[in-house]
C-alpha cells in the first residue's frame, strides 16, 4: 500500500500541480520506482491512496507502465489532507489478513525485499525535528517513538517511510478501535501493533527522502543512472561530470570536439576533460525514453518526432560529413561481427549457454552458434553495401536523446565508441539503435521494467514493460520513407542486443533478458518476420 494522498507543497516547484507520485526523480515517476522495486520483490498486488482527482493522472500511468506485469492495483482515495494514518483508514477495506507492505508517497528506497515481516525501515538523520524517532534495545527491536522531536543538529535513526507487518488483520482491527486516529500520526498505530507483534527496526540502503525541494534535489541527483563502469556527478555550476572508462571517455571526447559546425546544438557544451573524465553543460530536459515510457502520446506524434530527428540529424550531422569510404565494409564487419564475438566471449554466462537451445515465452528459439553463421553471413552483406561514411552519434537509443518539447529541438547525449577508431560510421548503426528502443524495449530493460522467470531447464518467461510495439509500425515507416533499408537496420537491432550483454554486468537479470530478447529478434529477422517480435 503506496500512501500518496499529500498535496506535495513542499515540492511544488516540480510537482506543478501534478500528483506528487508522479513527480520524477532521476529518470521516472517516483510511483513507477516504488511499483517496480516492489514487484521485484515479490509483491503482486499494489494499493495507491491519492487526493481527490488524482486517478486521472495515476491510473493511466499505472495502466501503461505495468501493462503486462503480473500486478493488480487498487486506487483509494483520501478526501482530505490529513496524515498517512487517515490515509491507511481511508483504504482499510483493501486490507488482506496476511503480509502488508506500507509506504509513504515520498519515500525511495533501494530494495525492499530487505525488509523482513514485522520490520520498520530506519535510517540517519540529521533534521530530527522533521522525522519520527526511533528508540530500539539491544536486540533491534523498537521501545520507543518520537515524533518530531523539537532539536536539530543530532544524528539519529529515524522511520524512513516503509514498514512490513506479517499481520493485515491486526491492522484492520486497530485502525476500528477507538482512539485509533489520536493525533493523527501513524507512529501511534505502530506503537500498539508493537505491544503484540514486536518490530524491528531494519536499517534501509538507498534511501531517498522526497519530503521537501532540498531533499527532493538530494534525491534527484543521487538518481542518475549509469552502468557498473561509469558515473555521474552534477555539479552546483550547471554541469555534470562523467568518469568511467578511459577509452569509452576518450572517444566521447573526440566526438564532442569533431561534431561540424553544422551539428554544434545538437549536443551539450564540453567543458573540460581529462583522464576518464568529461565535463559537460546539464540539460534538464526529458528524453525521448520518459516520453516513450511513461507518457501516453499518440503515433501521429511520435511520427513527427521521429520524422523531424531523422530530418535534423541528416541536415546538421549525417550529410555535412558524409564521404565515400572504401575502408568502411571492414569496418563495419569488425564492429558487427568481431567486436561481438569478443565481446560476448568475456561474459561469464558464454561458454554455458551458448549453444543451448532455450524456449521464451513458451516460443523455442535457437541457440546462439545456430543462429549465428546465418547472421554473419547476412552481417557480411550488410557491410559490403556501406559505401559512404558519416559521423554517427553510435548510441542513439531513446535515452540519449533529449527533446526541447516547446520547441521541438533535440540534444544528444552520451555518444557512443562503436566507430570511434575512424572519422565516420554507418548510419544504420544509429538507427538500428533507434529501433531498440521504439521496437525492442531497450529502455524499459535499461531501467529494471521487465519480469524474468525461470521455468525449468532451459525455459524463461520474459514480461517486458510497457508495450512499445504499437508505435513500432509508425517508427518503422517512417525509416522506410526516409529511404534507409529496414531490414539491414533491424538485422543491426538484433546484433546490438546480444553485443551489449557484457556491458550490463551489475546486473546479471538484465543480461539474461537482454540476451533472450537478442535472440529472440535474431530469430525473427531470420526467418522473415515483419514483426520482429512476438507479443509477450
Amino acid at each position: 500500500m503506496i500512501l500518496s494522498a499529500g498535496l506535495g507543497t513542499r515540492i511544488a516547484i516540480v510537482a506543478r500541480g501534478y500528483p506528487k507520485a508522479t513527480v520524477t526523480t532521476g529518470t521516472r515517476p517516483a510511483l513507477v520506482s516504488q511499483i517496480q522495486q516492489l514487484h521485484r520483490a515479490g509483491v503482486r498486488d499494489v494499493v495507491v491512496v491519492h487526493a481527490p482527482g488524482d486517478d486521472r493522472h495515476i491510473l493511466p500511468l499505472l495502466v501503461r507502465v505495468f501493462d503486462v506485469a503480473e500486478l493488480e492495483f487498487h486506487l483509494a482515495v483520501q478526501p482530505r489532507p490529513a496524515g498517512p494514518l487517515d490515509a491507511l483508514a481511508c483504504a482499510r477495506k483493501h486490507l488482506s489478513d496476511g503480509d502488508l507492505t506500507l509506504v509513504l508517497g515520498d519515500t525511495l528506497v533501494s530494495d525492499f525485499a530487505a525488509l523482513p515481516p514485522d520490520g520498520v525501515g530506519i535510517g540517519r538523520v540529521e533534521a530530527a525535528r522533521e522525522f519520527c524517532l526511533v528508540d530500539t534495545d539491544r536486540s533491534g527491536r523498537i521501545v520507543g517513538y518520537a515524533d518530531k522531536p523539537d532539536r536539530d543538529g543530532a544524528s539519529d535513526d529515524a522511520v524512513v517511510g516503509v514498514y512490513r507487518f506479517a499481520d493485515g488483520a491486526l491492522i484492520r482491527q486497530l485502525l476500528d478501535e477507538a482512539g485509533a486516529h489520536e493525533g493523527g500520526e501513524l507512529s501511534g498505530l505502530l506503537a500498539r501493533y508493537g505491544m503484540q507483534r514486536p518490530l524491528a527496526a531494519v536499517r534501509m540502503h538507498g534511501w531517498q527522502d522526497l519530503g521537501s525541494y532540498e531533499r527532493y534535489l538530494d534525491a534527484n541527483r543521487a538518481s542518475l543512472l549509469g552502468r557498473a563502469d561509469h558515473r555521474f556527478t552534477v555539479a552546483d555550476d550547471g554541469s555534470v561530470i562523467k568518469s568511467g572508462n578511459p577509452a569509452l571517455i576518450a572517444a566521447q571526447v573526440r566526438w564532442f570536439r569533431n561534431l561540424p559546425e553544422t551539428a554544434a546544438g545538437l549536443a551539450p557544451r564540453l567543458l573540460e576533460a581529462g583522464e576518464g573524465w568529461h565535463r559537460t553543460e546539464l540539460l534538464d530536459y526529458p528524453s525521448l525514453a520518459q516520453l516513450l515510457l511513461y507518457e501516453p502520446l499518440p503515433p501521429t506524434t511520435w511520427s513527427l518526432l521521429l520524422t523531424r530527428l531523422l530530418g535534423v540529424m541528416e541536415d546538421c550531422l549525417w550529410a555535412p560529413t558524409r564521404r565515400k569510404s572504401p575502408e568502411l565494409p571492414v569496418w563495419c564487419e569488425r564492429v558487427y561481427i568481431t567486436k561481438t564475438e569478443d565481446r560476448l566471449a568475456s561474459w561469464s554466462l558464454w561458454e554455458q549457454i551458448r549453444s543451448r537451445t532455450l524456449v521464451v515465452n513458451s516460443t523455442a528459439v535457437p541457440s546462439f552458434d545456430e543462429l549465428w553463421p546465418s547472421a554473419v553471413a547476412r552481417l557480411r552483406a550488410v557491410a559490403a553495401a556501406a559505401t559512404h561514411s558519416s559521423v554517427i552519434h553510435a548510441d542513439m537509443t531513446f535515452s540519449n536523446i533529449l527533446l526541447a518539447r516547446g520547441f521541438g529541438m533535440y540534444k544528444l547525449i552520451d555518444p557512443g565508441s562503436a566507430f570511434s577508431n575512424r572519422p565516420g560510421g554507418d548510419i544504420r548503426y544509429d538507427l538500428a539503435k533507434l529501433r531498440q528502443s521504439y521496437a525492442g524495449g531497450y529502455d524499459a530493460l535499461r531501467e529494471n521494467l521487465f519480469q524474468l522467470e525461470h521455468a525449468g531447464s532451459g525455459r524463461w518467461e520474459l514480461r517486458v514493460f510497457p508495450r512499445s510495439d504499437p508505435l513500432a509500425a509508425t517508427a518503422d515507416e517512417v525509416i522506410t520513407a526516409a529511404g534507409y533499408d529496414l531490414a539491414a537496420v533491424r538485422l543491426l537491432e538484433a546484433v546490438q542486443f546480444v553485443s551489449m550483454v557484457p556491458l550490463h554486468h551489475e546486473s546479471p537479470d538484465r543480461q539474461l533478458a537482454l540476451y533472450l530478447r537478442g535472440l529472440q529478434l535474431l530469430t525473427a529477422v531470420l526467418e522473415g518476420d515483419p514483426h520482429a517480435l512476438p507479443r509477450a
